[in-house]
């Protein structure tokens, strides 16, 4: 009897086997990989969002502070007095930003009774897409200095 050289099917089937899964597994850890980088890249938008939010704010202040604005101090620098241009720039249908699945608010202590004078919370929502299981919310709260 002559002795038998190579693989038999079976163990070829079982190297498949192996292969196969390890590369499903591969494939799930890229998926997940990508998914991270998006929401990173996510964070980072909405934070260029907020900190815009935040210099306008400073900019309203600074007006007070230089006799430009009609205003007396930090208690009446309003959210609403920026908050449509900001909107329009960073979600409107018509924005350049990246972020068109966002939606954002910009509260004072007018909005909001938790907040005390001069401090603002910009809140900006990550709208759900189809598949996700829930909305992000993404919440900035800062004090301008009382002058």
């Amino acid at each position: 009897m002559m002795s038998q050289r190579g693989f038999s099917l079976v163990e070829a089937l079982i190297a498949l086997l192996v292969l196969s899964l390890g590369l499903v597994g591969v494939a799930a850890m890229q998926l997940k990989a990508l998914q991270s980088a998006t929401q990173g890249y996510q964070r980072s938008v909405v934070t260029l969002a907020a900190v815009d939010a935040q210099e306008r704010l400073w900019a309203q202040l600074g007006a007070i502070e230089q006799g430009i604005s009609s205003k007396s101090d930090c208690s009446e620098v309003l959210a609403a007095d920026i908050e449509d241009d900001w909107d329009t720039h960073w979600f409107g249908e018509n924005s350049e930003t990246p972020i068109r699945h966002f939606s954002g608010d910009v509260l004072d202590n007018g909005d909001d009774s938790s907040l005390s004078t001069c401090e603002f919370r910009i809140e900006i929502n990550l709208e759900q897409l189809p598949g996700d299981t829930e909305n992000d919310v993404f919440t900035y709260t800062f004090r301008l200095p009382v002058l």
